[in-house]
């Protein structure tokens, strides 16, 4: 078969997986079902609920709201001595970065 190269791995293109799902084919059916159900105005109340929420001390209602909004932290860890005080830097992404010393 031409599928693979010369070293038996399958070339560019060709996953040997012919029947397998397309990808994110699951993914846009639940988007089409949540988009059916849910109106705008739905999502209007639910934002304003958890506004309601994170207001009143709900750290669920923030955690959900911030990671909607500013978008869920993409964490790096980077603990550093070089000899002298640890330095621990956890970077959230490129733009804002929080640093103990």
């Amino acid at each position: 078969m031409t599928d693979r190269d010369a070293n038996g791995r399958y070339v560019k293109g060709n996953s040997g997986n012919p029947t397998g799902r397309s990808p994110r084919e699951r993914e846009e059916r639940y988007y089409q079902i949540m988009m059916s159900t849910v109106s705008f105005e739905d999502w209007k109340r639910i934002i304003a609920k958890a506004v309601q929420q994170a207001e009143k001390g709900d750290a669920q209602a923030r955690k959900w709201l911030a990671d909607y909004l500013v978008g869920t932290a993409q964490q790096t860890l980077d603990i550093t001595s070089n000899g002298g005080p640890l330095i621990i830097k956890v970077v959230y992404d490129e733009e804002r970065e929080a640093m103990i010393e």
